[in-house]
């Protein structure tokens, strides 16, 4: 027996609702012969399977030996391709009958209007990708460059693409709008004139031609929107857009999600700082009041990718109110934050180092700072006296006479322990790991050989590098003229 058969006896008669007695009460059989055809124990004569496909308006080969689900899924896939293909060589046909029908000055008025629109959307476009761009480049200035230009230049990629796509459905939409609807409205209108006058037996002299007509009322054309049925690659367009559009907010709710876990953590942190009073609650507030609307962002966007419908009024409510704790947060951290007393340099928090070394005459001090306080005193050697923080250990090199010093912090955790505990304390100070001060002691005429050692060098180095450009000027100079005596020769071998 055909199995085929039975199984798409079975999925018809339940796609019409069709119980097994009211489709025998069809066919003129008995309820049992149609049970025995789905079971396949038998099987129906050649007139009832003929009844069955001029019924269901099928095919005799698709019913008997194919699966009828996919036969009609893949019918369906032809229809929606086809009418997206007619629409669209119907809006080319439109366009082109438009255009004929129009004189001149209303076809040149069309294009130029066109090209305005092009110009909006391309500056518009143009206006949004650097917004994105900036805002890339703010969030993710840390990623190094080798990971950040790629990634930039896929997003660009994606991005041109889809701001095209949207302009394309803006220039295409508009255009129908304004032109092609009002155009074939106009054309009906000018056959049922047409057909009145010749009812009435009018006049020739009265009788206008449905350009005639176009070409007059076309200078009166308006801005409509009538509820005519879009074309259906249009809104195969827009499917697209929609799909890019969700992707991009889903990629934008990732980075919601990562604030979220900032703020958690953010959270847990600010309680380090509980002893600080109103700066302690307004971190909290404005903690709290962030994370709500994170949530609600986060929760319209998945609400607009998944198709779910948002509770506005407690979306609205709780903004509002999260917007009013947000600004009492701010308040009580300012007025908080002014009962700090701010300390540049505390004495709990800086150590001191002095470090001696043998003075001659080709000796340079490299200070990473530009303060560096000579004192005299009548000793032979030079004593440097480095301000440092204590968790931080001072380093020297002395390479060439050249004597440089920098810094190793050790133990960060312990300097963000003093900073929270300073913080508790409603003391502002400044921890930081680079040397604070630096004092040189040596004779006086030590200090002018340093001094004059140090200027001295850098004026070498300011004549190399003036030096270095004088040639690259040169050099870019000579490279300009062999490639116009190259660009010559090659000119003199294509004469000859």
């Amino acid at each position: 027996m055909n199995n085929q058969f039975s199984e798409n006896l079975k999925k018809i008669r339940k796609e019409h609702n069709l119980s097994q007695e009211q489709l025998a009460d069809e066919l003129g059989v008995s309820r049992q012969a149609i049970s025995k055809w789905e079971s396949a124990v038998a099987y129906p004569e050649m007139d009832k399977i003929i009844a069955l496909c001029d019924k269901f308006n099928l095919n005799i080969d698709d019913l008997l030996h194919k699966d009828i689900k996919e036969v009609k899924g893949e019918e369906e896939s032809k229809k929606k391709l086809n009418g997206y293909i007619d629409d669209f060589l119907e809006f080319i046909t439109d366009t082109v009958n438009m255009f004929s029908s129009m004189n001149f000055k209303s076809k040149v008025k069309c294009l130029f209007e066109q090209l305005i629109i092009i110009l909006i959307l391309i500056i518009a476009g143009n206006l949004i990708i650097s917004m994105i761009n900036s805002l890339f480049h703010t969030v993710f200035s840390f990623a190094p460059a080798k990971v950040m230009f790629p990634v930039m230049n896929v997003i660009n990629s994606l991005l041109g693409i889809f701001l095209t796509i949207v302009a394309l459905i803006i220039l295409v939409h508009i255009f129908k709008t304004r032109y092609l609807d009002y155009y074939k409205e106009v054309k009906k209108e000018n056959e049922v004139e047409k057909e009145e006058i010749i009812d009435e037996q009018k006049d020739d002299s009265k009788k206008e031609t449905k350009e005639e007509k176009f070409s007059k009322e076309d200078e009166k054309v308006i801005i409509r929107d009538p509820k005519h049925s879009e074309y259906k690659f249009i809104n195969g367009l827009g499917k697209i857009v929609l799909l890019i559009v969700k992707f991009f907010l889903l990629c934008f709710a990732l980075n919601i999600i990562a604030v979220l876990v900032c703020l958690a953590i953010g959270f847990v942190a600010s309680f380090l700082v509980y002893n600080t009073g109103s700066f302690f609650i307004g971190l909290l507030l404005t903690i709290l009041s962030s994370a709500v609307i994170s949530v609600i962002f986060l929760l319209l966007i998945l609400n607009f990718v998944f198709n779910r419908k948002n509770d506005k009024k407690k979306m609205i409510w709780a903004f509002i109110l999260s917007i009013v704790f947000f600004g009492v947060g701010c308040g009580l951290i300012s007025t908080g934050a002014l009962q700090f007393d701010v300390s540049e340099n505390d004495n709990n928090l800086i150590k001191t180092e002095v470090k001696e070394h043998k003075m001659n005459d080709k000796l340079i001090l490299f200070a990473h700072r530009d303060d560096v306080k000579y004192i005299e005193k009548d000793i032979n050697n030079i004593k440097i006296e480095y301000t440092v923080n204590k968790y931080c250990d001072l380093k020297e090199n002395d390479e060439k006479n050249e004597l440089t010093a920098y810094t190793e912090c050790t133990n960060p955790t312990a300097m963000a322990r003093d900073a929270i505990k300073e913080l508790n304390n409603k003391k502002l100070v400044n921890i930081s790991s680079d040397i604070s001060t630096i004092k040189v002691y040596a004779s006086k005429d030590n200090i002018k050989k340093l001094k004059n050692n140090r200027s001295s060098y850098f004026e070498k180095i300011e004549k190399e590098n003036k030096w270095c450009d004088e040639r690259i000027n040169e050099l870019e100079d000579e490279n300009n003229e062999l490639s116009e005596e190259l660009s010559e020769l090659k000119n003199k071998e294509e004469k000859d």
